[in-house]
């Protein structure tokens, strides 16, 4: 329900909306997830400590894993082996698991409200706030169809080229991804105070602040991590036996349990077109926190996450945009023939200036020794490096550099020569403290400008010559400086992006 109340300088909007949120099904029946709930120790297979190879025995291959809803639908049939295998019609569960899997998200109610108050004739008081809840279709991360049994795959270890097979059967654990039973959806708190006041030059002055709270942001992990403390009390010992879920490898949940803080100072300056000319600036300060900027990072530690709350991958905290359009004021009559050839010029451009975003420091190696999978944000960083100093951005790179190494971005070393980032003592992480977005990156400037001139045929057609200028001042740009803390060139910056100065000429027709 949406309504609006209004006076002569108030107007208030308020409103409510309430969903219930059913996970999309249809896609769920032809796969297998895997549930912790269904998977039954006393089923589980035997896993080789030595070799990691898997011994069925009487255990169950796919202990734990379900196929929603309650059988195959008749398409299947015929299509796909599995879809007449008698074997696996257990997996259905005795259609005790609905073909949506996930929770239906219930109750999900979005009030908003808002209000804007003329102050006087030239000064708008604004605010407002509200719930938004967003609906996700099966996440791409839960690799459809990609998962046992229904996508087989063949391991080859321990062979040669005559005997690839190596004279034996070897079952290796089964590697699959799944999602979260819970998985709630993705909601945003979003709230505003803006204050709108008129000046010179037919111009707007805004200042506004700007907040954001995410909840139920969507991660992964990997639930079938082992913990360095029982890696630590069996040495020697291959990981997947020591696995919680036996006959398993990694088990990449996507789930919604990350969060996320914004908060902003917003300024504008616009002018709106008159006497041949407008203009807009337009400057954002801001800060975003969040531990998990992305839908597949991947926590390091799947048991350990408080030291991930740092600032997100997409925090530019400076952002200044100016835009402007000049119609030449000479021969400026169009009706004429020396208008029409001469005037008709008008000058745009847009100039953006932006901070660099930030990144973590960290390494892809498996330092704490528990097989993990895949990597959390930018910059390889698998698992966090520990800092023993200030890596601060020695600014030199950005005005050519020093004799002694101008591709360095930010310092490595501290005074004394000693590292400052160290990697974590094996069979640990690093979870002191966090390093996550801790180094921002080169920023960003660009200068694009257009020139065009108008040939009118009419008042409703005509052409326009239009040359553009994109990177204008052929500005470089410098990539992200190297962070990997294994790398030669650790903290260097390297090269440049690939945005030079672009020319486009062109004739267009309007009517």
């Amino acid at each position: 329900q949406d309504n609006w109340k209004a006076s002569q300088k108030l107007n208030v909007y308020y409103g409510i909306r309430y969903s219930v949120i059913v996970p999309y099904s249809a896609l769920w029946r032809n796969m297998a997830v895997f549930d912790p709930s269904i998977y039954d120790s006393a089923k589980a297979v035997s896993v080789s400590p030595t070799t990691g190879l898997v011994t069925i025995g009487g255990g169950d291959r796919y202990n734990g894993l379900v196929i929603p809803g309650t059988g195959f639908p008749d398409i299947a049939k015929g299509r796909f082996s599995q879809a007449t295998d008698s074997s696996l019609t257990y997996l259905f569960r005795g259609g005790n698991v609905s073909n949506h899997y996930s929770d239906i998200q219930w109750n999900d109610w979005q009030p908003r409200a808002g209000l804007a108050y003329q102050l006087n004739s030239k000064t708008v008081i604004r605010a407002g706030g509200g719930r938004f809840i967003t609906r996700l279709g099966i996440s791409d991360s839960v690799f459809l169809g990609g998962n046992p049994p229904f996508q087989p795959t063949a391991n080859v270890s321990f062979g040669n080229v005559d005997t690839p097979g190596g004279n034996s059967t070897n079952v290796l654990p089964l590697t699959v991804t799944t999602q979260s039973k819970a998985f709630k959806n993705p909601e945003a708190w979003n709230w505003n105070f803006t204050v709108e006041r008129e000046t010179f030059f037919n111009s707007v002055v805004t200042v506004a602040y700007v907040g954001r709270r995410g909840l139920h942001l969507q991660r992964e992990s990997d639930i079938n991590q082992p913990t360095t403390a029982t890696v630590l009390a069996n040495p020697g010992v291959n990981l997947d036996a020591l696995r919680p879920y036996k006959g398993y490898n990694s088990i990449r949940e996507t789930d919604n349990v990350a969060s996320s803080r914004y908060n902003s100072l917003q300024l504008s300056w616009n002018r709106r077109f008159a006497n041949g000319f407008s203009f807009g600036a337009a400057y954002t300060f801001s800060h975003s926190f969040d531990d998990g900027s992305n839908q597949r990072d991947i926590i390091p530690d799947t048991y350990n996450a408080h030291n991930m709350w740092g600032p997100s991958e997409f925090d530019a905290r400076h952002v200044m945009i100016i835009n402007y359009l000049y119609q030449v004021p000479f021969f400026a009559n169009q009706s004429t023939l020396k208008g029409k050839l001469l005037g008709g010029w008008q000058v745009s451009g847009i100039t953006q200036f932006q901070t660099g975003l930030p990144c973590g420091i960290g390494s892809a190696n498996d330092y704490a020794g528990v097989g993990q999978d895949g990597s959390f944000g930018c910059g390889n960083a698998g698992q966090y490096w520990v800092i023993n100093g200030d890596p601060k951005i020695l600014g030199q790179f950005a005005k050519g550099g020093n004799s002694s190494d101008p591709a360095q971005y930010f310092a490595v070393t501290n005074s004394d020569g000693t590292p400052i980032f160290t990697a974590p003592a094996k069979g640990t992480f690093n979870t002191t403290q966090s390093v996550r977005g801790l180094i921002h990156q080169p920023g960003f400037e660009n200068w694009n400008i257009g020139l065009f001139k108008k040939f009118a045929i009419n008042e409703r057609t005509g052409f326009q010559f239009r040359a553009e200028a994109f990177n204008a001042l052929n500005h470089p740009n410098w990539s992200g400086p190297n962070l990997n803390p294994t790398s030669s060139t650790f903290g260097k910056v390297t090269g440049k992006t690939t945005d030079v100065r672009n020319l486009q000429l062109s004739l267009r027709y309007y009517f």
